[in-house]
């Protein structure tokens, strides 16, 4: 048992959490003792390669913006105490103004995706119709591009409000904000409906009341031994996040932390991030920000994306706190990561991994700050007996990249976990046998609970899973000591807490959670009566969780249309979830597990697939994820081409895509066992949706291109110029002076086959570029 942290707090010169009763009390107060110091930045893509400057609101300002547009809400729109109002805004400052107002009138803020102008929205409009908001707070943009016809009616009819509209009559008149009913809000009241980044059918809104919220940022600053600012100075936090803010750790981690100590929140978007992952790197360095943090994946998209050149750059020794969470954490992501950096002043005493989900508010357990992380490695064989058998205990520091085992290595029986470190400030984290509800000695593998002020009080409206989520007892301890059942699979060893896995069967990938049965009715509606079974499951890829399909088709099914089904399942839930698959697999009726009911056992499938034990009639997988596809070399090419040399060089960067498409499409194995082989297939006039292209993809070629031909691209490209032909067509035509047309103006005119003719430049907003976690979902 993990009990409430009795680490001494060396970082008590401010009083605790009980100092303010809510977030609205919090700002009031921040803005009375230091009302210049910058609160929020924005960094837009032009601030951060140097052209402009990014967009400051200081705290003073900002407590001015939000009373205003909470009189107006109060004034403009009858709602009232307790209501529910959606938030849906685009990357910027907007959001907090909005959110922060939400606090100061007493309404429920409820953050949803990114806006998608004139498209559907289901994850809103799902949210609207389970937590019936009175009102939804957006910028104007945002507003005028809703079309009542791709949203719900629900969601069509509420009363709309711009945090922007009527800046300078609103901050004109500062009387006429006394009557906002500060002295009302209790800390018992609800400050956020956080919608889990799950499944779009079964919507699942965690009520976080303002002491749940102030209890978890004080369990933050305690964990990470984060700094009370003085009032006076310059002397004071800055923490710089890309993460999205509908994410709750990129809203609570990358925003309310660094207010809540009074520092500066610098921020940026994920489409920025995940277009030049060295952006934010050298944000970093050049904002001198002391708090940073993401999901492994950016990590890791980091390592592959920074050179050493790119590293030696920068100045990364201020940077004294990168946490890393949401998703399963690699060893050797770390390793790397540290090594890549060090020169760059970074140590890996640096990186805090921790624990946490949205219905403990965020952080439940955390490594602690300027120690290297511990790792251990355990024996494969007996973690799947629910054992942990330590082969090795030691830390990151200790630990060279050749010495951490490598996660898709089929010789060594050896798993590497990375330590989340001790139970958070206050809270207590206890490891239980599902079946037996008793806890469970170090070493023994069960369901991870909690228990805390950090706790939500349940799901909105979800009372029957609330008493099995939330109302959780040991069988042989007090009744009247209640945890919350995590659905996540650990162990404890030293006094640390180890995630193994998770009873649950959701996929996360870059930080964002993909329900399979979510997955897999999007193939069932596709092959309707031809697949008999579906299961989507997460399997282990060279970077963390990867998706594999696995589909049961008729007999009746020729063999020759097999690699056609799979395209178009990949295809399908590209289009409906933004991921591609790592695997699908085509088997004969009968191969996918089932309980005796009929349910699928996505578990026994997964272990199955894994282990190479599920037959499949055809088998398609991502070169990626299977091996470390070799970096594709660049030809030279001259920095400026004539006219005459157009032709030479299409055919060069013709040559360079498909090698490069090529490392990052499939390969393809019948049921006659044959070994994979590179795709060999693909032709100047594949079109790229054929090759499993999302919209990361996109954004990773159209930067390597920028890096190799100097010139400015943008991910619309992949769309706009939908094959190699086309797009080595263009790119020769702009190193010689520029084609008649900007990519960015070209209209797609669905040439090109397989991509869908409504695909546009707004497709590639960030939250399809999954950050994190999208819903980086976790996702988010």
């Amino acid at each position: 048992m993990l009990r409430k942290s009795d680490i001494a707090d060396s970082t008590t010169r401010e009083p605790n959490e009980t100092r303010w009763k809510s977030l609205a009390h919090l700002l009031v107060d921040r803005a009375a003792r230091h009302p210049d110091r910058p609160a929020l930045t924005f960094l837009t893509d032009e601030s951060l390669d140097g052209t402009d400057e990014g967009q400051t609101l200081s705290y003073a300002e900002l407590h001015r913006r939000v009373r205003a547009v909470a009189t107006r809400l109060l004034r403009e729109t009858g709602v009232k105490a307790g209501d529910r109002a959606m938030l849906l805004f685009p990357p910027g400052l907007e959001f907090m103004i909005g959110f922060m107002a939400c606090e100061m009138a007493r309404l429920i803020p409820v953050p949803t995706s990114y806006p998608k102008p004139g498209r559907a929205m289901p994850r809103l409009d799902t949210s609207v119709a389970d937590c019936g908001p009175s009102v939804l707070i957006s910028d104007q943009e945002t507003i005028a591009g809703i079309d009542p016809h791709r949203v719900s009616p629900e969601t069509a009819a509420l009363p709309k409000v711009a945090t922007d509209a009527s800046i300078q009559d609103d901050l004109s008149t500062p009387e006429s904000f006394d009557d906002l009913p500060l002295d009302e809000i209790e800390a018992s009241d609800l400050a956020l409906l956080q919608y889990t980044s799950g499944s779009t059918s079964d919507p699942k809104g965690v009520m976080v009341s303002h002491a749940n919220l102030l209890s978890n940022l004080e369990s933050i600053r305690h964990a990470f031994g984060i700094e009370w600012s003085d009032d006076d100075g310059d002397d004071f936090e800055r923490g710089l996040f890309w993460l999205p803010p509908f994410h709750d750790m990129g809203l609570i981690g990358g925003i309310l932390e660094p207010l809540y100590v009074g520092g500066h929140a610098i921020l940026m978007s994920p489409r920025s991030f995940l277009a030049r992952p060295m952006r934010w790197l050298r944000a970093i360095s050049d904002y001198k920000a002391t708090i940073s943090g993401a999901p492994n994946f950016a990590y890791q998209l980091c390592v592959d994306r920074v050179d050493a050149a790119q590293a030696e750059s920068l100045e990364l020794s201020g940077w004294k706190l990168a946490f890393c969470g949401a998703e399963p954490i690699i060893a050797d992501t770390l390793q790397q990561f540290t090594d890549r950096f060090s020169d760059a002043g970074f140590g890996g005493e640096t990186f805090c991994p921790c624990y946490g989900l949205a219905e403990a508010t965020l952080m439940a357990a955390s490594c602690r700050s300027g120690h290297a992380p511990s790792l251990l490695d355990v024996d494969r064989d007996e973690l799947t007996h629910g054992r942990a058998s330590v082969i090795r205990h030691t830390s990151l520091n200790r630990t060279s990249a050749e010495d951490v085992a490598d996660p898709m290595s089929e010789d060594a029986n050896v798993r590497q976990l990375v330590s989340s470190g001790n139970a958070a400030h206050a809270m207590t984290v206890l490891v239980v046998d599902e079946a037996t509800k008793q806890e469970q000695p170090d070493g023994e593998i069960g369901e991870i609970w909690l228990a805390g002020p950090s706790i939500a009080s349940g799901y909105w409206k979800r009372e029957e899973v609330n008493a099995e989520v939330f109302s959780a007892t040991l069988a042989d301890g007090d009744s009247s000591e209640k945890f919350l059942r995590t659905g996540d699979l650990g162990f404890v060893h030293d006094g640390e807490i180890y995630v193994t896995g998770r009873s649950k069967d959701v996929v996360i990938l870059r930080g964002r959670n993909l329900f399979p049965q979510d997955i897999e009715a999007t193939v069932k509606g596709l092959l309707q009566a031809n697949v008999l079974q579906c299961a989507a499951v997460a399997t282990t890829g060279r970077t963390g969780d990867a998706l594999t399909v696995a589909a049961e088709v008729s007999r009746h099914v020729d063999s020759e249309e097999l690699p056609d089904i799979v395209r178009h399942i990949r295809r399908a839930i590209i289009d409906d979830h933004e991921v591609d698959a790592r695997q699908v697999l085509i088997t004969r009726p009968g191969g996918i597990p089932l309980t005796t009911s009929g349910k699928v056992q996505r578990q026994q499938c997964r272990a199955m697939i894994e282990g190479g034990e599920l037959a499949a009639r055809y088998q398609w997988s991502r070169n990626r994820f299977i091996d470390d596809s070799e970096s594709v070399a660049l030809p030279e090419l001259p920095t400026r081409v004539t006219r005459e040399e157009i032709p030479e060089a299409t055919e060069q960067i013709t040559a360079w895509l498909l090698a490069w498409l090529s490392g990052h499409s499939g390969e393809q194995i019948h049921e006659d066992g044959e070994r994979p082989v590179r795709n060999t297939s693909l032709t100047p006039e594949t079109p790229f949706a054929e090759t499993g292209m999302d919209s990361l993809t996109a954004v990773e070629l159209s930067s390597e291109l920028e890096d190799w031909l100097g010139i400015e691209l943008t991910p619309v490209l992949a769309f706009n110029y939908p094959t190699s032909s086309r797009l080595a067509a263009y790119l020769a035509e702009t190193l010689a002076g520029g084609p008649e047309h900007d990519a960015a103006e070209v209209e797609f005119d669905g040439a090109g086959g397989d991509i869908q003719s409504d695909i546009e430049a707004s497709d590639l907003s960030p939250e399809e570029l999954e950050a994190l976690l999208s819903e980086i979902e976790n996702d988010s």
